[in-house]
């Protein structure tokens, strides 16, 4: 059983140097949609551009949960982080590839406002999802080169600032997204995210 256990947790480490390798080096397309933005305000805002503010914000946040919980399960020495992480890297895979797939499939049809026309159509940007933020690439590196205490430190405060975008997130496109297929998700993960976020201040 001990070699089993050491055994799964190297596996584990292995998985997440090499998720938080290729997230990283995929990071110039973060960069290229621009600033970290507020929530898409439903006044001003074309239905296009709430969906692709979601999509934008929501991918790279999952992402960045499910790589960083994937680290805390070798990083950290505290057995109720470690099983805390290695169950939300499993329940936030799936949502990963879920919303990856709507862009497969929605992607080339939803587009932004263009900068240059001011329409929405032909010549308007089409619609794509950075692996990480600016911001969630910095803070995988540092969780990268820390370990035990200093981790779980690190860890549970930039989870807990990503989970609380999640929630905000999925609380706004509730309200004012009217893609069905995105409306479903939201609804469903909003009070796993809730649930979550109660788990993260008990650790």
């Amino acid at each position: 059983m001990l070699v089993f256990w050491w055994w799964k947790r190297r596996s584990a480490g292995r998985l997440a140097a090499k998720a938080l390798a290729v997230l990283v080096a995929a990071a110039p397309a973060a960069a290229q949609t621009g600033p970290e933005t507020p929530p898409a305000s439903s006044s001003s805002s074309s239905d296009a551009e709430i969906v692709a503010h979601f999509v934008t914000t929501a991918i790279p946040t999952v992402n960045f949960i499910t790589t960083a919980s994937r680290l805390a399960i070798t990083k950290s020495h505290n057995s109720k982080t470690q099983n805390f992480a290695e169950a939300l890297a499993k329940n936030q895979t799936p949502l990963a590839n879920s919303l990856s797939a709507w862009v497969n499939v929605n992607g080339p049809v939803v587009t932004l406002r263009s900068p240059f026309t001011g329409q929405v159509g032909p010549g308007a940007p089409k619609l794509r999802a950075p692996n990480l933020l600016p911001s969630q690439v910095t803070n995988l590196r540092r969780l990268s080169a820390l370990q035990g205490k200093d981790f779980d430190s690190l860890y549970v405060s930039t989870l807990m600032e990503a989970l609380v975008q999640l929630q905000l997130l999925y609380r706004d496109f509730v309200q004012n997204g009217s893609d069905p297929g995105l409306r479903a998700i939201a609804t469903r993960e909003g009070p796993k995210v809730e649930q979550t976020i109660a788990a993260l201040d008990k650790l």
